[in-house]
């Protein structure tokens, strides 16, 4: 069982994460920010050496290896996000599933009602 935690009156909580897992396309989008933050840190890391070290000369390599992550990020943070308003607005997938079940649960009586009915 996983863990997460929630911030609840300014104090972190523990609860447990019930099963529900990631979708895919949010994995993918967290696995990449971490992945172009290390390289951005690393190659800072590598800049500072080379400067130390009194390399002079050209450093654009440093700035494309760093660079072209970041865009391919916008990218598909830009397609995520068209995906996501594509599922929420009306006709997409994660819309009609809620509505639907707000309409069943409309349907259902109140609960003052089943509890007077049940007393008798």
């Amino acid at each position: 069982m996983s863990y997460f935690y929630k911030r609840v009156n300014g104090m972190k909580k523990k609860q447990a994460n019930n099963g529900e897992k990631l979708e895919f396309s949010k994995k993918l989008l967290l696995q990449e920010s971490m992945l172009i933050w290390i390289i951005t840190i690393a190659f800072i890391i590598l800049a500072f050496v080379c400067v130390s070290n009194q390399y002079f000369g050209e450093l654009p390599w440093l700035a494309a290896m760093c660079g072209f992550p970041w865009t391919a990020y916008g990218a598909s943070q830009a397609f995520y996000f068209r995906k996501a308003e594509k599922e929420n607005t009306e006709g997409g997938i994660k819309y009609e599933a809620v509505i639907s079940q707000l309409k069943t649960n409309d349907n259902d009586p109140p609960a003052e009602t089943i509890t007077k009915d049940a007393a008798g």
